[in-house]
């Protein structure tokens, strides 16, 4: 497998690099593209598109969330991106996921006027079901395949107790993308929640350097989250296979990597490396 992208996202919220810096480490680790999640947010375009000749690396897709669409669509199009997911968004029955999936048929006419398809990007809460139907399928069903396709994130699919692989089949021809994220145990998927009341992040007191003070219950939280993201191709997940399933049922899938917490004690760049060096050993 050579064409592997990274998630800027993965390189972790107390990355001190800059959107450039980051964008030079991924060429440097080998990764073929990108996957912005809003980083390049007043960078000047032309520096952005300046720092991905420099790295031999390209804008493959972009997570921006609904309330932004309309404001990023233009500069990514500068940049070359094609795909265009939002990341996550609140909804928990059928009647809402319907109205998640007309805004991403409103987003994908708009974006189709710069050569860019919309797409949603799955957690695990997306598999609650409502009349024994996946919430996710109702998004689905409710699209129009020639402006709207899904990201796959397996890691979180799995995670949720489905087969990545199988969810694939069923959904053939609809799957842009696919998050190489892997994924450690089953946990079932989260609660819902409604469009009517989105939770909110929790808000915490800061310290003398402007650091957020996680209380005790949030670590462990956090931490019991982190040991589901292994060391690519030791967890759950039949990477194989879903790349199979994947190329089965589209033409130029993007494939992209995204780690959100560190294992064995090791730096977030050292997974990465390890990631993406299982995956051309490997796929």
């Amino acid at each position: 497998m050579e064409n592997i992208n990274l998630q800027m996202y993965s390189f972790g919220h107390d990355c001190p690099l800059s959107a450039v810096e980051k964008i030079k480490a991924a060429g440097e680790m080998g990764y073929a593209g990108v996957e912005f999640a809003q980083e390049y947010d007043g960078v000047p375009v032309e520096d952005i598109k300046k720092a991905l000749a420099d790295a031999g690396v390209k804008a493959v897709s972009a997570h921006v969330p609904f309330e932004k669409m309309g404001e990023h669509l233009p500069y990514l199009a500068e940049l070359g991106v094609k795909y265009v997911a939002c990341p996550m968004t609140s909804f928990c029955d059928a009647e809402e996921a319907k109205e998640v999936a007309e805004e991403l048929n409103k987003w994908g006419r708009e974006a189709k006027k710069y050569g860019i398809t919309i797409g949603y990007h799955n957690h695990t809460q997306e598999f609650n079901k409502d009349q024994d139907k996946y919430l996710f399928d109702w998004v689905m069903e409710n699209t129009d395949p020639e402006t709207v396709a899904f990201e796959i994130d397996c890691g979180w699919a799995s995670a949720a107790g489905i087969n990545p692989v199988e969810y694939i089949n069923q959904h053939a021809g609809r799957i842009a993308a696919i998050h190489i994220k892997e994924n450690g145990a089953v946990i079932g998927p989260d609660k819902a929640s409604s469009r009517k009341n989105p939770p909110e992040w929790p808000k915490f007191e800061l310290d003398e350097n402007g650091k957020p003070i996680f209380p005790p219950e949030f670590l462990k939280m956090m931490e019991e989250r982190d040991k589901l993201n292994v060391p690519t191709g030791s967890g759950i997940v039949d990477w194989k296979a879903v790349k199979a399933a994947a190329d089965a049922q589209r033409d130029g899938v993007i494939y992209v990597v995204e780690r959100e917490a560190n294992y064995g004690g090791k730096a977030r760049m050292d997974c990465l490396k390890e990631d993406i060096a299982w995956l051309k050993a490997n796929l």
